[in-house]
C-alpha cells in the first residue's frame, strides 16, 4: 500500500481531488462554506487543525474569520504546511506547525477548538489521537471532524474494476470502516460527553471524462503507473461510453458529514 506521506507530500494530489468537487458537485453550497457556518465558535478562541492540507478551507472563508481567532494550522507533512502558508498569506496572524496527532505538543487545556477534517481515518493509534485531543481541549471545548461514509464515491471504484479487475484501487469504504459515518460516533462517545452529525447532501455529475482520469490518478500510485500509454487510452474510451450511456454524464455518489463532539 502507498505510504500516506508520499501521498500526502505536498497539494498537488489534494488538489486535483479538490477540484472535481468544486466544479461537478450537484449541492451547489460550497463544502468548505457549510463546515464553517457549523462552527459554532466564540470570537476570542484558541483553534488547532490537524490536518490542514493546503490551506483551501481558510481560504475559501477568509473573510469570515473573526480577527480575534487565534488559530494554529498543523499538518504531518511539511510540505502541505508549506502550501497552506502559501495559499495563506494574507492572514499573517494564522501560526503553523509539523504535528503528529498521536502526540500533540501542547499541554492540557491549551485550545477552545480542535479541528480534524477527513484525516482521523489515516491514524494508526486513533484511541491515542482522540486521547490527546481532548487533552490539550479547554474543559468545554470542542472537536469538529469531518469524515466520509461507506458509499462515498463509490463509483469511482467500480468504473475501474469494471475496465480491469486486476487494476489496484482502494475505495474511500476503506477509510469509512476505519472512522466514518456510520461507526464515528461510537469512537467519539467514549471521549466526549456530547456526539452530533450533521450530514451533508450532495453528489457529483460529471460531463467529461478527464476530471475523472485524474482524481483516480492522484489517489494511487500504483494505480498511476497501471493506466499508462494504450491502457489509459483505452480507459478514457471506456469511460465515454459510460458516459454516453448515462445521457452524457457520470453520476458519482457523495457520503459526507461533520461531527461535533463536546
Amino acid at each position: 500500500m502507498e505510504k500516506l506521506i508520499d501521498q500526502y507530500q505536498d497539494a498537488t494530489n489534494l488538489g486535483a481531488r479538490i477540484k472535481i468537487h468544486d466544479y461537478y458537485s450537484t449541492n451547489k453550497n460550497d463544502w468548505f462554506l457549510w463546515l464553517f457556518d457549523q462552527y459554532e465558535i466564540e470570537k476570542e478562541s484558541t483553534i488547532l487543525e490537524l490536518g490542514c492540507g493546503d490551506g483551501t478551507f481558510w481560504a475559501k472563508n477568509e473573510a469570515r474569520i473573526p480577527p480575534h481567532w487565534q488559530v494554529t494550522l498543523s499538518d504531518f507533512s511539511s510540505g502541505m504546511i508549506a502550501d497552506a502558508e502559501k495559499k495563506l498569506k494574507n492572514l499573517p496572524h494564522f501560526q503553523y506547525k509539523q504535528i503528529n496527532v498521536e502526540n500533540i505538543p501542547y499541554p492540557d487545556d491549551s485550545f477552545d477548538i480542535v479541528i480534524a477534517h477527513y484525516m482521523l481515518y489515516h491514524v494508526m493509534d486513533r484511541s491515542q489521537a482522540l486521547q490527546e485531543i481532548r487533552r490539550v481541549l479547554k474543559p468545554g471545548g470542542k472537536l469538529y471532524a469531518a469524515t466520509i461514509g461507506k458509499t462515498h464515491l463509490k463509483e469511482f471504484g467500480e468504473l475501474v474494476s469494471e475496465f480491469d479487475s486486476n487494476l489496484v484501487y482502494s475505495s474511500a469504504a476503506v477509510h469509512a470502516k476505519k472512522f466514518g459515518l456510520e461507526n464515528g460516533a461510537e469512537q467519539l462517545a467514549s471521549y466526549f460527553s456530547t456526539v452530533e452529525l450533521k450530514l451533508f447532501s450532495d453528489g457529483l455529475k460529471v460531463p467529461t471524462v478527464q476530471p475523472i482520469v485524474d482524481y483516480l490518478l492522484s489517489t494511487h500510485t500504483d494505480l498511476k503507473n497501471q493506466l499508462t500509454g494504450e491502457t489509459l487510452e483505452e480507459f478514457k474510451m471506456h469511460l465515454e461510453q459510460k458516459k454516453k450511456d448515462n445521457k452524457g454524464f457520470i453520476a458519482i455518489t457523495k457520503s459526507s458529514g461533520l461531527f461535533e463532539a463536546k
